[in-house]
């Protein structure tokens, strides 16, 4: 029987080849394969091939690295949200959120940090300056529709939380990844349903219009709480109904 050969020792790397830019390379793509919570200082050290003292250097802790990272994926990220525009009130307000939401799913680093870290990015001074003027525009949307600076704040928050919300259920859906197969046979279940014992789901035709998430679901469900929120402070009607009928 042959031998197993022995395995060999990782090589450490050379004193003094570490770097802050290599550190926070390595550690946005721990967070984009495997997500926030699974970085750690020791973990990237083994993908750095160093000792995690040596990563203590540049960061005091595991927050410190958490801000420098949400700072250089900032300082790219805000140029590439869209301004807002001079449309119709709720189509602004749409767009406001749908543009964020687009980009939490094309960012994942982003999505990681903010989604389940948001007060750690206000502990970055740049970075908070950022969303402070993205903040601030979108509240200005809701005062300029002329609810008070207080009635924007909690219109404001309803609608980032929703957002934040869908954003989470859609990226646990796409982790998900359940074969085809599974999903035509559920469908198939569905609809084998007797419409007697349940005559609105028999009524209703797709499943997917129930549990379904793609952008139209998004843009719904966020048009019926701006609806809401006019209901709720007497704003009259300041914008096109995008697709959802009386």
């Amino acid at each position: 029987m042959a031998r197993r050969q022995a395995k060999q020792p990782t090589r450490r790397r050379p004193r003094g080849s570490l770097s802050r830019e290599e550190i926070l390379d390595r550690a946005q793509q721990l967070v984009e394969r495997q997500g926030l919570h699974q970085l750690s200082m020791p973990a990237l050290a083994k993908q750095l091939r160093s000792g995690v003292t040596s990563i203590y250097w540049y960061f005091r802790s595991k927050d410190d690295l958490i801000v420098a990272l949400a700072e250089r994926v900032a300082k790219e990220m805000y140029t590439r949200l869209p301004p807002v525009g001079d449309g119709p009130w709720e189509s602004e307000v749409i767009e406001y959120f749908a543009a964020f939401r687009d980009l939490m799913l094309r960012t994942p680093t982003y999505r990681e940090v903010f989604i389940y870290r948001s007060q750690t990015l206000l502990a970055g001074s740049l970075l908070a300056r950022s969303l402070l003027h993205r903040l601030d525009s979108g509240l200005a949307l809701f005062v300029d529709a002329g609810l008070t600076p207080e009635q924007a704040a909690d219109a404001f928050v309803a609608c980032s939380n929703y957002t934040r919300g869908f954003i989470v259920l859609e990226h646990g859906y796409a982790a998900e990844q359940i074969p085809d197969s599974v999903v035509e046979g559920m469908h198939q279940d569905l609809a084998r349903l007797d419409p007697q014992e349940f005559p609105p789901r028999a009524r209703m035709g797709d499943i997917d219009a129930v549990v379904g998430l793609d952008d139209s679901h998004f843009r719904t469900g966020l048009q019926l709480l701006l609806r809401g929120i006019r209901r709720q402070f007497g704003l009259a009607d300041l914008g096109q109904d995008l697709s959802v009928r009386p």
